[in-house]
């Protein structure tokens, strides 16, 4: 097989559903906000995991390194900053959050989706 180099070769992501789901990313569109001290700031999640979470915003606090992200419906969660890359931001969680997970199992089982609209 010949190996393939140059522009238009790019590095394979690992499949769905391969390593444990603490690792396991998912994308995601969800308005936020990030609070730091007694400033919020509004921010996008664009990937989440149980571990941490990549967001879109346009500038960090510099108040100090505990940071919560506010998500809708969900109670703050606390984080630390991972790394920044222009309007990116990693943020790495102080602990894991299962409900990411679980909430993406849920949303895409297709039987949890058969038993909801058949009533069951």
């Amino acid at each position: 097989m010949q190996k393939h180099t140059g522009p238009n070769v790019r590095a394979l992501r690992r499949p769905a559903g391969s390593g444990p789901q603490s690792v396991r990313r998912y994308r995601a569109n969800w308005p936020a906000e990030l609070k730091c001290g007694g400033s919020r700031i509004p921010c996008t999640v664009l990937e989440i995991s149980a571990g941490g979470a990549s967001i879109k915003i346009g500038s960090i606090p510099t108040e100090g390194p505990q940071l919560w992200l506010v998500i809708d419906r969900m109670p703050p969660i606390s984080a630390v900053l991972a790394w920044r890359e222009k309007e990116r931001v990693g943020l790495r969680f102080a602990d894991e959050q299962e409900w990411v997970a679980q909430s993406y199992q849920q949303r895409f089982d297709p039987a949890a989706w058969l038993r909801e609209n058949k009533g069951e």
